[in-house]
């Protein structure tokens, strides 16, 4: 099947489609969650967080368009990855230094530099309420037009633009307040 076959499939919860799909892109998944995580997780933890992709696009086969397939996949295998790995740390199951495997073109300190530039950003995520927070992640992270996010949480398209307005001057300011350099390009 095409990639449009296997959308619609799965927007009409077709289980073959799905069956198809997870064959098709399994790999992929289990790729962006192993390089999401570097080595820190199991091969089962893996596993489950790839399930855990395909299960959340089973049930937001609504969200999917035609070409985006590969991208949503990846979206959500990203944040699967950083799902399991925020619970493997609750849970106490930290890997030592030895056992973490970092790619090659990475630096200790630019991993530690991107560790603290996601909790920054998840940081500014929590200043906003909802439906504010879901606004941002959806425009910035699974590039969401704002007349989609409109109809997908019910609100006005204005509202949504004005949100998604009023979001990046405090983003802005969070962000510059922390040291980071803002350029208007």
């Amino acid at each position: 099947m095409t990639e449009i076959e296997l959308i619609k499939g799965l927007k009409q919860h077709n289980e073959s489609a799905i069956e198809e799909i997870m064959d098709k892109y399994s790999p992929y998944v289990t790729t962006v969650i192993s390089n999401v995580s570097r080595g820190s997780l199991s091969t089962a933890d893996i596993e489950e967080a790839a399930a855990d992709v395909f299960f959340a696009l089973w049930n937001n086969a609504e969200n999917i368009r035609e070409g985006y397939l590969c991208g949503y996949l990846a979206a959500i295998a990203k944040s699967k990855a950083h799902d399991k790995l925020r619970k493997t740390v609750q849970h106490g199951k930290l890997l030592d230094l030895e056992d973490v495997v970092l790619a090659d073109e990475y630096s200790i300190q630019d991993n530690l530099d991107q560790q603290v530039m996601q909790k920054d950003i998840r940081d500014a995520l929590d200043l906003f309420g909802e439906p504010d927070r879901e606004i941002i992640i959806r425009y910035y992270y699974y590039y969401q037009t704002s007349p989609e996010i409109s109809g997908l949480l019910g609100l006005n398209n204005e509202t949504v633009k004005s949100k998604i307005k009023r979001a990046r001057t405090k983003l802005k300011a969070f962000f510059t307040e922390r040291g980071y350099h803002y350029e208007n390009k």
